[in-house]
């Protein structure tokens, strides 16, 4: 029984029974040879235009991220400007409001002292 499991096995390690290789040559000859030769041309085109795509596509990928990373840099800068432009202006507007909290009371007192200067001037006038 073993015996028979060795002759039914293909032969030549290639995994094809010899007989069914003859047979082929036979009824196909050249053109199986031919049509090999165009499949594995064309597996071959096809592994290259596959590794090719895929090259595209991760240098592309690496240029999405450059830009994606740029603009958050870019982003990041302006937002970091604006945020200084404001508290700049907010510390110019403080500064500006005591200015004019300040000149009130000056008016204020100048009112006062107007008023007093006022009542003295009607009394020298009165007399």
């Amino acid at each position: 029984m073993a015996k028979q499991k060795e002759e039914q096995a293909p032969q030549g390690g290639s995994g094809v029974d010899p007989k069914i290789e003859a047979v082929k040559q036979l009824i196909f000859g050249e053109n199986m040879q031919q049509y090999d030769s165009e499949f594995n041309e064309i597996k071959a085109l096809i592994k290259k235009t596959r590794t090719d795509v895929e090259n595209e596509i991760n240098d592309t990928r690496d240029a999405l991220n450059k830009l994606i990373n740029q603009t958050k840099e870019g982003l990041t800068n302006d937002i970091s400007d604006l945020r200084s432009d404001m508290n700049k202006k907010v510390t110019q507007l403080r500064s500006d409001m005591d200015d004019s909290v300040a000149d009130l009371d000056e008016k204020k007192v100048n009112r006062k002292l107007l008023g007093t200067m006022l009542q003295e001037m009607g009394k020298q006038i009165a007399e």
